[in-house]
C-alpha cells in the first residue's frame, strides 16, 4: 500500500522515447509530498523513492546500488540523497554518486551511480517514467 495513495480513475499516458515506449504512473499528488521529504513509492512494479526538494520532484531505485538499504530513511542534503547506512550522496538530478560510501570508517571505491526515472506533475498528479 505504502504511503501515497494510487487513483485507479487515472491513466498511464505512453511517451514514445528513442523507439521505445515509456510509460509514465501516478505516483502521488503533491499534496501527498512536502519540500524536504522521501516517500515511497511503486511504478511498473518498480519500488521506487519519491523526493520533493523545492518545487522539483525526483523518482530513483528506493534500494542503495551498494549494500541495497532503503534510501526512503535516508536523508536529503539539497539536491541528493544520502544513504543512512554508509553515507554514500546520490544526486536525485543524474543519480551520480556525490560522495563514497564508509563502513567503520573505512572508506570504500564504490562507483556504482543510482538509477533515477523522470517525473512529471500534471495538474495536481505526479507522475513517474518508467
Amino acid at each position: 500500500a505504502g504511503l501515497c495513495p494510487r487513483d485507479a480513475a487515472i491513466s498511464p499516458s505512453i511517451i514514445a522515447t528513442g523507439g521505445s515506449a515509456m510509460e509514465y504512473v501516478r505516483v502521488a499528488g503533491t499534496g501527498d509530498i512536502a519540500p524536504g521529504q522521501i516517500v515511497p513509492v511503486e511504478a511498473g512494479g518498480q519500488k521506487l523513492l519519491l523526493a520533493q526538494v523545492g518545487d522539483a520532484y525526483y523518482a530513483a531505485q528506493r534500494k542503495c546500488p551498494h549494500l541495497g538499504f532503503n534510501l526512503c530513511r535516508g536523508s536529503l542534503d539539497g539536491g541528493a540523497v544520502v544513504c543512512p547506512l554508509h553515507k554514500a550522496k546520490f544526486d536525485l538530478a543524474t543519480g551520480k554518486i556525490e560522495r563514497d560510501p564508509k563502513l567503520l570508517f573505512i572508506k570504500m571505491n564504490a562507483k556504482s551511480d543510482l538509477k533515477t526515472y523522470p517525473v512529471k506533475v500534471e495538474g495536481s498528479d505526479l507522475l513517474v517514467g518508467v
